[in-house]
């Protein structure tokens, strides 16, 4: 009788622990892929950051020459 439960189900029995609040196979290294993932996230934040950063002091340069030619402040 196991074995005609087993074929009815095909692969669903190894689901059906997950489905009635069973641990779930967790990948071992998702904690270190996550802090992985996070730290490349905040790398690409302060490069952006630096980019605009230099942008900006870029174009105060600029408004500072135009200033300097107009004759204002």
């Amino acid at each position: 009788m196991d074995f005609v439960m087993k074929q009815a189900l095909g692969g669903a029995t190894k689901d059906m622990g997950k489905m009635l609040g069973g641990e779930d196979d967790k990948d071992p290294d998702a904690q270190k892929k996550e802090e992985e993932r996070r730290e490349a996230l905040r790398q690409q934040e302060e490069e952006r950051k630096a980019k605009h950063a230099r942008m900006e002091a870029e174009r105060e340069k600029v408004r500072q020459q135009i200033r300097d030619k107009v004759g204002t402040r």
